[in-house]
């Protein structure tokens, strides 16, 4: 039987596109909102953006079959789907009526043709890669830029997208930018605002009268830089984008404090290291239990985490102490990981371990000494990662043996057959409960430790209100205004 979703949504989305009872604002109101960046956008184009500030300007110009929005997504250029075939199948329908800042229509063959677009192999898309090689065929594409992908127009409103195996959460990856339509000529937007001007010291965007729910959308300008000075709001800090390695750098201070899905993690190399003895690795984690702020490997904010985690935090008894010596490696952009990796090398220090320090200034160098496999003579790496989507998979997913980011070279085949069943369950309850089983058995070999859950900061003047955060690492502008 299909299974139909995100009808539920649209009477509330409904209501939030006309402010309730109120009529749309006519077009002269709104604010002209400043609001810096922490970096100007490197492109707008939704195939190419990769930094976390350029996505989330992409996300502003462009809509998608679904739109990120807390920890989920709801539905937006899209009014609904099905799905069927134990969800090898997809068929979204587009909403009636959709139409480009030109005024042209959207069609479903815009999406096919922007798909197809972002897998070629001249585009080097990176959200592609991570993206889209679940769909039938893709993986093939993006190397050859031939065959046949399993992305169809059925008609105008209608794009039945065949995946390669079951993928649950398809709805929230057609959420990110790489999956949103662009026209085939000329600079036409889709999303909540129209580029009006570009320069490299700022971004000028004006709400897009087209868009299917422009109702919602309460500035009539944003001014986009990076100046702090006369901002009405400091956005959030962070520029590595979700799905790659990722280390710490987003610093606290005034202001709103935001859930993310970043994770901290501590890689123990299990493989031509000391720390190939289970009981070594052991007694890193009971070191590491008394470290400030220690998290577990399912974020506050994903959902599913009662079911995951039932008991919440595990404790763990330390072994006797061996004379050992271990080396750890990061990298000095880690703003938080300086001080974890001193307060390790203490609590290490009780047991009669030895903990050697090695600091790279980059993360591109912290990935190379890293692996896998790492360089001879590193032990311990810290390094972490971000969810690009609201399901605990996405983390479990770095330690499969055939990981290319299994840093640690854990394997363990029956880690992988819970893996292969877990992306194919559909139903979410029955998924946690998977993901339940393989964190027990992340928790029973130590290949990584959870060290701490990342946050962001958000700053606006008095009187700005409405700015929208999803943990996700997405933000939305189009419901801010200015008392």
């Amino acid at each position: 039987m299909a299974k139909v979703r995100g009808l539920a949504l649209l009477a509330a989305l409904a209501l939030a596109g006309c402010g309730g009872s109120s009529a749309p604002e006519p077009p002269h109101a709104g604010a002209v909102l400043r609001l810096a960046l922490p970096l100007m956008p490197a492109t707008l184009d939704p195939a190419r953006v990769a930094d976390l500030p350029s996505l989330n300007v992409a996300h502003e110009l462009y809509a998608g079959l679904t739109r990120f929005s807390g920890t989920g997504v709801e539905p937006d250029l899209a009014e609904s789907w099905d799905v069927e075939q134990n969800g090898l199948v997809w068929t979204f329908h587009l909403r009636d009526g959709i139409r480009w800042s030109n005024d042209a229509p959207i069609t479903a063959e815009d999406f096919r043709r922007s798909w197809l677009r972002a897998l070629s192999p001249s585009l080097h898309s990176a959200y592609a890669r991570a993206e889209m090689q679940n769909i039938a065929g893709a993986r093939r594409y993006r190397v050859t830029g031939s065959g046949e992908v399993g992305v169809e127009a059925v008609d105008a409103r209608t794009l039945r997208v065949t995946l390669a195996h079951p993928v649950p959460w398809l709805e929230e990856q057609v959420a990110w930018p790489v999956f949103f339509p662009v026209p085939s000529t000329g600079s036409a937007t889709s999303g909540p605002f129209r580029l009006a001007s570009r320069s490299r010291e700022r971004v000028v965007l004006e709400r897009n009268f087209n868009y299917w729910n422009v109702g919602a959308v309460k500035p009539r300008q944003l001014v986009l830089s990076t100046a702090t000075t006369g901002a009405d709001a400091v956005l959030p800090r962070g520029v590595l984008a979700p799905g790659f390695p990722w280390v710490q750098t987003a610093r606290g201070g005034a202001g709103r404090s935001l859930p993310t899905l970043s994770l901290e993690l501590l890689w123990l190399v299990t493989q031509g290291s000391p720390l190939e003895d289970p009981q070594l690795r052991e007694d890193v984690d009971a070191a590491a239990l008394h470290l400030p702020g220690r998290a577990t490997f399912v974020p506050r904010a994903m959902p599913g985490r009662a079911t995951i985690l039932p008991s919440g935090t595990r404790t763990t008894l330390s072994g006797p102490g061996t004379a050992r010596t271990l080396t750890l490696a990061y990298t000095t952009a880690d703003v938080r990981g300086a001080g974890l990796a001193h307060a390790l090398r203490d609590e290490l220090a009780v047991d009669g371990l030895r903990l050697k320090l090695i600091t790279v200034p980059t993360l591109g160098e912290l990935v190379r000494l890293a692996g896998p496999p790492a360089r001879p003579g590193v032990d311990l790496v810290l390094l972490g990662w971000s969810s690009e989507f609201f399901d605990e998979y996405n983390i479990l997913d770095l330690f499969p043996c055939a990981s290319a980011f299994n840093v640690a070279r854990w394997c363990e085949p029956s880690y992988d057959a819970l893996m292969h069943r877990a992306v194919r369950t559909l139903d979410d309850e029955e998924r946690w409960r998977l993901e339940a089983q393989l964190v027990e058995q992340l928790e029973a070999g130590w290949p990584a430790i959870p060290l701490a859950e990342a946050r962001e900061h958000v700053q606006l003047k008095p009187g700005v209100s409405g700015f929208a955060w999803s943990p996700i690492g997405i933000y939305e502008l189009m419901g801010m205004s200015r008392s």
